[in-house]
């Protein structure tokens, strides 16, 4: 994610499927949000940028206390004064399926 070559996004561990049915689920949508994988300084998308040492850890943006901060926006009512917004959705999609999963 720019303007960071070591930022990023994804998800793991995401079931596709219903584990009691055992049959797919027809769609699903999820917010990604940014991660800092801690191995590189710098604020510009560049790969001469130095290596982080010792290594950071990998970790999540988080609002902290800075309105308008790199992913933060206001919250809205009922919610928490800051928040970190996603950067993507990813969504999926069952195009054919056979009756089960297994």
């Amino acid at each position: 994610i720019a303007p960071s070559p070591d930022w990023f996004s994804g998800l793991y561990n995401l079931p596709l499927w219903n584990r009691d049915t055992q049959t797919w689920y027809k769609k699903v949508e999820l917010n990604v949000f940014a991660w800092d994988a801690g191995t590189e300084e710098g604020k510009d998308f560049d790969t001469r940028n130095p290596g982080t040492m010792p290594l950071g850890i990998i970790s999540a943006f988080q609002p902290g206390d800075i309105e308008d901060a790199l992913f933060v926006s206001v919250g809205q009512a009922g919610l928490p004064s800051l928040q970190v917004k996603p950067v993507g959705v990813l969504k999926f999609e069952l195009q054919e399926s056979s009756e089960r999963c297994s």
